[in-house]
């Protein structure tokens, strides 16, 4: 059994393998963390990137109920598993989406009154201009609403739990052990690196975003963006942002996010980028969002700045596929990777292991290929991109 990519969905997968008791080997390019499990900012969303009526326009109705139930259990399979094996990583409940405009409010009021209506989903509580203030410490949005059961966690605390639960269940990790292809050999697959090729009756394909010229299937669907984060030194005890360090998310399409660490640093999330020229400088590529929504902070101190790729899909949709026999990818997790992607993992382990929980309804999600192929599919996102950066800063 050999899995590629040793991120949440990977690492995951190998826990529940290992646990089953099969071979499993790990091969990681870089090191664990080095990816988008590692690099992340920490936020535990419900749902996906898309409302419940969006999915019902597109998949029916009994399937569109299907995911929710499915993202509302992999929330709680990400507490479990936590609790299951004593990873302690910084779990915070309370997260807050922030409209930015009066308009997307009235959208998140009626997609809060869809959901008691049609799915009996207890409302959020609802946050008014005055309310969402003084839960952010800023008077940059329009209202939100509050949900109790998402929230952020430290994603790299999280990572190397689930792998040390791994090893603990006799999982192998080869890290620096980049893979250059996968393909069969005498009815067996193959994943071939610089130094050999590892035989196994099934190959995973866990690495998001950082999959390139592995598989084509694969690749024609998830592309790397760049998405880039900053670290604040630790704020005032007397700071009025987050005073409840509730996780935060706006409406806009590309997406600004922060959250509060145990220690006070404000991590922030905002600007992306969909070519592979990234900032030089990140800290003033970030930072320009972050003083847009603080302008207090426009001096604070930023003891870290990084960026990473995380993999999208077309419609933003995470791509379960079985490529052809014994060869399963999962990615295109589009920024909610920290819940989805474990339980992921785990739906790969359950299809080697001939139990295919909720496969079937995750394959049918639409997952087409980004237009133009390889050489067009960058421009043509980018064109995309700007139009709804645009969109963004309409009323």
């Amino acid at each position: 059994m050999v899995i590629i990519g040793a991120g949440f969905t990977g690492v995951s997968a190998a826990l529940d393998l290992a646990t089953a008791g099969l071979k499993v080997v790990i091969l990681e390019a870089n090191e664990v963390g080095a990816g988008a499990s590692g690099r992340n900012g920490g936020l535990a969303c419900s749902g996906w990137r898309h409302d419940q009526k969006w999915l019902e326009a597109r998949m029916g109705r009994e399937d569109a109920r299907r995911l929710w139930l499915l993202a509302e259990d992999a929330k709680s399979d990400l507490l479990s598993r936590m609790q299951d094996f004593h990873i302690d990583a910084d779990w915070t409940p309370g997260q807050i989406f922030a409209a930015h405009t009066p308009r997307l409010m009235q959208d998140l009021d009626e997609d809060a009154d869809f959901m008691a209506r049609a799915y009996g989903h207890e409302r959020p509580k609802r946050l008014d201009r005055e309310e969402i203030t003084q839960a952010l410490g800023t008077s940059a949005y329009h209202g939100g609403w509050r949900d109790p059961s998402a929230g952020h966690i430290h994603p790299l605390k999280l990572l190397y739990g689930l792998m040390q639960a791994a090893l603990n269940a006799k999982a192998n990790l080869h890290e620096y052990s980049r893979v250059t292809e996968v393909g069969s050999d005498r009815g067996k697959h193959f994943a071939k690196t610089r130094t050999g090729r590892v035989l196994a009756d099934h190959i995973l394909l866990c690495g998001d975003g950082y999959l390139d010229g592995i598989e084509p299937d694969v690749e024609a669907r998830v592309l790397p963006i760049g998405s880039f984060v900053l670290a604040t030194e630790p704020l005032p005890k007397d700071s009025a942002i987050l005073p409840e360090h509730d996780s935060v998310m706006d409406t806009r399409f590309v997406v600004n996010y922060w959250r509060k660490t145990a220690d006070r640093r404000l991590i922030f999330g905002g600007g992306e980028k969909y070519t592979p020229n990234w900032p030089i400088d990140v800290e003033s590529f970030v930072r320009r969002n972050l003083v847009k929504i603080y302008p207090e902070l426009r001096s604070i101190q930023v003891t870290h700045a990084w960026g990473g790729a995380l993999g999208i899909t077309p419609t933003r949709l995470p791509y379960l596929h079985q490529v052809r026999p014994g060869l399963l990818s999962a990615s295109g997790y589009s920024g909610q990777g920290v819940v989805l992607a474990p339980y992921f993992g785990r739906i790969l382990a359950a299809c080697v292991l001939s139990q295919h929980r909720d496969y079937d309804v995750l394959a049918r999600m639409p997952v087409p290929h980004f237009p133009g192929g390889r050489a067009l599919r960058w421009p043509l996102l980018t064109a995309a991109m700007s139009w709804y950066a645009l969109r963004d800063k309409l009323p």
